[in-house]
């Protein structure tokens, strides 16, 4: 496929984006990149990575559409408690155990603290 400049100059942009985020190289000389640049772009968490890649098949005259994320992952993450921590620039979700009523007054009543691998009560 000939690629116009605008597309060109669209997937340079892209290049360093795509292969630290899924480890894959984009060649121009590839005859199926747009499609798998497609595949990349419906799984991406990258906004920017996203609506560039639509941009693409805009310009390559392929109709191509991204599912829209619901909003019932937003309710799970909610829901389950979790916290967003950002670990060497990568977004973690960790979640939390919200300890039972029995738990937090046994934990008031005596604080335990290992030393020497031993168990100790204060």
């Amino acid at each position: 496929m000939v690629y116009s400049p605008e597309m060109v100059a669209l997937l340079q942009q892209l290049r360093a984006r795509i292969f630290a985020e899924f480890g894959t190289k984009i060649r121009l000389a590839d005859p199926n990149l747009l499609t798998s640049l497609g595949d990349l772009g419906k799984r991406s968490r990258d906004p920017f990575t996203r609506k560039t890649v639509v941009e693409i098949m805009a310009l390559g005259g392929i109709p191509f559409q991204l599912e829209a994320k619901t909003t019932s992952s937003q309710e799970d993450i909610t829901e389950r408690h979790t916290t967003e921590v950002t670990y060497r620039g990568t977004k973690v979700f960790r979640e939390k155990e919200l300890p039972s009523h029995s738990q937090v007054s046994s934990e008031r009543q005596q604080s335990r603290q290992m030393y020497r691998g031993q168990v100790v009560y204060k």
